[in-house]
């Protein structure tokens, strides 16, 4: 059996243009820039459809959205409810907080003898401040012990005491002292 050889015969003559560096350029720009042109084509592509994607996702967020809305729009009367009881509760810790101040009123008249003038008075819930003046040491004193052995007081302090250099007979002070509950 003979051996056939084949040729690649190509009857069409070389451009010389296409040897030029401006030719070179052209040729490659053909040739790639058909890959670019389809690399270009996948990406609207893709993004063409990722769009449908992406509206979908937004679709379902807004409804998930509105649902969550009403969900919280049926709790409001609840809530309201809520804030008014709270609202009922801290008044009625305020009244019942006040009751126990004016329950130290009785026990503070009972310990503070005469020619005692307190000038403020500041009652919280488990503490007494007292800022006044008095005419006369003994007073002072009397009043101090009353505090200290009154069983509706504990730990009394003083913490001030001064002699008014307007009146030499006048005494400032300053006194604070636990309440017992």
């Amino acid at each position: 059996m003979p051996k056939t050889v084949s040729f690649d015969i190509n009857l069409a003559p070389k451009d010389p243009f296409f040897s030029t560096p401006l030719g070179k350029i052209l040729k490659w720009a053909l040739s790639v820039g058909r890959y670019i042109v389809i690399f270009t084509e996948v990406i609207v592509i893709v993004s063409f459809v990722s769009r449908f994607t992406l509206d979908r996702q937004i679709t379902d967020l807004n409804n998930s959205i509105n649902q969550k809305v009403n969900v919280i729009g049926s709790f409001g009367d609840l809530e309201n409810n809520i804030r008014n009881t709270q609202r009922m509760i801290d008044d009625y810790n305020q009244v019942a907080q006040s009751t126990e101040i004016l329950e130290t009123f009785p026990a503070l008249t009972e310990v503070t003898p005469q020619g005692v003038i307190l000038r403020q008075l500041t009652i919280r819930p488990n503490q007494i401040a007292i800022s006044g003046t008095t005419f006369s040491q003994e007073n002072l004193n009397i009043f101090i012990n009353n505090l200290t052995l009154s069983e509706y007081f504990t730990d009394v302090d003083v913490s001030r005491i001064e002699s008014d250099p307007q009146q030499e007979a006048n005494f400032s002070f300053a006194i604070s002292a636990q309440i017992v509950q």
